[in-house]
C-alpha cells in the first residue's frame, strides 16, 4: 500500500486547486501533521474541512483520522513517513524543501564548528 507522500505525488495533477492547496501544506507541514485534526488542517491551509474530506477521501482514505493513524503507526515502527532519497530528486516542491533543510542543517553544524 502507498503511503501518504506516494499517493500525493502520484494524484497532485488530478487534484482540484483547493485540494492541491491542501496538498502543498501538507508538503511542507509533513512532520506536523501527525498534531493537526481535519478542521485544523482545513483552516491551516485555507480550505473547508469538505475539501480536506474529498482529498483523502480521493488518495484512499475512508477517513482522515485513518490517514493520521497510518502515519503514527509508520512513526512509531521506525519507519520514515516519506523516502528521503527521492525526494530530493528532481525540482518538485518536496525536493526544495528538503535541499533547503539539509542547507540549513549544514549551516548549523558550521557555526557550531566555529565555536
Amino acid at each position: 500500500m502507498e503511503q501518504l507522500d506516494e499517493r500525493l505525488k502520484a494524484q497532485y495533477a488530478s487534484l482540484s486547486p483547493q485540494e492541491q492547496r491542501v496538498a502543498d501544506f501538507i508538503v511542507d507541514h509533513f512532520d506536523d501533521l501527525i498534531s493537526y485534526n481535519s478542521a485544523e488542517l482545513a483552516q491551516l491551509s485555507g480550505v473547508s474541512k469538505a475539501t480536506v474530506s474529498r482529498l483523502f477521501k480521493r488518495l484512499g482514505y475512508e477517513k482522515y483520522r485513518d490517514m493520521r493513524d497510518e502515519l503514527r503507526t509508520l512513526r512509531q515502527s521506525g519507519m520514515p513517513l516519506t523516502d528521503h532519497r527521492e525526494a530530493v530528486q528532481g525540482n518538485t516542491l518536496l525536493a526544495r524543501h528538503y535541499k533547503q533543510e539539509m542547507a540549513n542543517l549544514t549551516q548549523w553544524v558550521n557555526a557550531l564548528d566555529a565555536r
